[in-house]
């Protein structure tokens, strides 16, 4: 089954049982066998990893297992389309439903595209308290920093 992190940061876990150790990159997808899946779920905080921070792109699975909200099952580009798209009415919905990775994403998301809608963003900061207008004008400035100007030279060439 495929597993994938759509949260924003690596997601690692150990099964010593199984003799196994994975690390999930920002945006990863493995293919892992049932019984792995299984493991993790017994583990302690393995339910939290797999609910809020993994995505098991198995619905059958996830149905034997929790009754996983709709935004669980979303890539990037369900987010993409909410953040921009959807009512604000729908996006408060993901906002209170949606796992942390989706949540996690949102944010993330929202700085990076960046998202001009202003009641999103305040529903944003009311839902999570990440500041979203302060996260782009910092990358801005950052960007900004990083591409130094060319000084004009104090020296000039004669002739």
């Amino acid at each position: 089954m495929r597993v994938f992190n759509r949260s924003d940061s690596n997601v690692t876990y150990s099964l010593p049982e199984l003799q196994t150790r994975r690390v999930f990159a920002l945006g990863e997808s493995k293919e892992l066998e049932p019984k792995e899946m299984e493991a993790l779920w017994q583990m302690d905080g393995g339910m939290t990893i797999i609910k809020d921070y993994l995505c098991v792109d198995d619905p059958d699975w996830v149905a034997k297992h929790w009754d996983a909200p709709i935004e669980y099952f979303w890539k990037t580009d369900d987010v993409k389309k909410c953040l921009l798209e959807d009512s604000l009415e729908l996006f408060q919905e993901t906002l209170e439903y949606a796992p942390a990775g989706v949540i996690d994403l949102i944010k993330m998301l929202a700085w990076q595209l960046p998202i001009s809608d202003l009641n999103k963003i305040e529903a944003i900061r009311q839902a999570t308290g990440f500041d979203t207008l302060a996260a782009i004008e910092v990358m801005s400035a950052s960007k900004e920093r990083q591409q130094p100007q060319k000084k004009e030279r104090l020296r000039k060439r004669e002739g």
